[in-house]
């Protein structure tokens, strides 16, 4: 009996269950799922990984730290007058050929790398409205004749190899022309006075006249002549009745041309002044209002 135990526990063990087979198409790990960490299997892996998709390595690890650090830099600070092109000129198309080879230090920081020049034709401008601020702003008027776009971002502006500003550029489309400020000119002074009267007109008094008159004086300390555009405003009204009659040589700049766009009513005066030159401009307007539309005790603007 002991033997014929033993016999039957010494027998082969019993086969193994075939596992169930699975039905339906493969059903891939999480792991294969997060496309953004699969890698493709170079040429020196072996047949079944070679120019296949796997789950990230140990080896990857240092590739990650790479990774990581490149992104924190989106994460600083721009530089100053540094505007992202999304924000400064928005959904766009445009490829700029870098001129020369460059490396750039993997070092966490922003660097400055030469890609291309673009040339734009730059002319300066003395721009006031003594109406607001007895001022005048000395501005840098830029054309782009290029089929190149320009991006906003900082400028450096010289005059005479000599250092002045670092300041905004707008972005500069192909063609375009824009304005740019560069602080008050202190060599050039503005003064302005103002005198308003008011009276009657008409067979009976049955019209109120606001005679505005405006005294702008303009004084060029500065070595060499320049050209002041001095900038006015003139009401404007919607009522038929009410008529605005100008007395002045000033012009209506054209709203689709130039570097600005001009409120309605914008009266300009363009002034050429020698060097320690002067000049006087005398202007106004009168504003005819019927008299039951008349402010009773106020009919002064300022």
């Amino acid at each position: 009996a002991m033997a014929s135990a033993a016999a039957v526990q010494a027998g082969p063990p019993p086969p193994p269950q075939a596992s169930p087979v699975a039905v339906g198409p493969p059903q891939p790990s999480g792991a294969e799922l997060d496309y953004a960490a699969l890698v493709l299997s170079g040429a020196e892996e072996s047949d079944g990984r070679r120019g296949r998709l796997f789950p990230h390595t140990p080896y990857d690890a240092v590739a990650d730290e790479y990774r990581r650090s490149a992104d924190a830099v989106s994460a600083l600070p721009l530089p100053g007058h540094a505007v992202r092109p999304r924000e400064s000129a928005g959904s766009f198309d445009h490829r700029y050929d870098a001129v020369a080879r460059a490396d750039i230090p993997s070092d966490g920081t922003w660097h400055t790398v030469t890609v291309t020049d673009i040339p734009v034709g730059l002319r300066t401008e003395y721009v006031c409205v003594p109406s607001v601020e007895q001022t005048v702003y000395a501005t840098l008027v830029l054309s782009n004749a290029t089929d190149q776009a320009l991006l906003a971002g900082p400028v450096e502006v010289t005059s005479d190899d000599d250092f002045l500003t670092t300041a905004a550029l707008p972005t500069l489309a192909p063609g375009g022309v824009r304005r740019m400020g560069l602080g008050p000119a202190e060599g050039i002074r503005v003064t302005r006075r103002t005198n308003l009267r008011e009276s009657t007109s008409g067979l009976r008094n049955n019209t109120t006249v606001l005679a505005h008159q405006i005294h702008v004086e303009l004084g060029n300390r500065l070595a060499h002549a320049v050209t002041v555009e001095v900038r006015e405003q003139v009401p404007v009204t919607t009522e038929p009745d009410v008529r605005i009659e100008e007395r002045a040589d000033w012009t209506a700049p054209e709203q689709d041309s130039g570097p600005d766009r001009h409120a309605p009513g914008t009266r300009v005066w363009r002034v050429d002044l020698t060097a320690g030159g002067s000049a006087t401009l005398d202007g106004g307007y009168d504003i005819r209002v019927p008299a039951a539309k008349a402010l009773v005790g106020g009919n002064r603007r300022s």
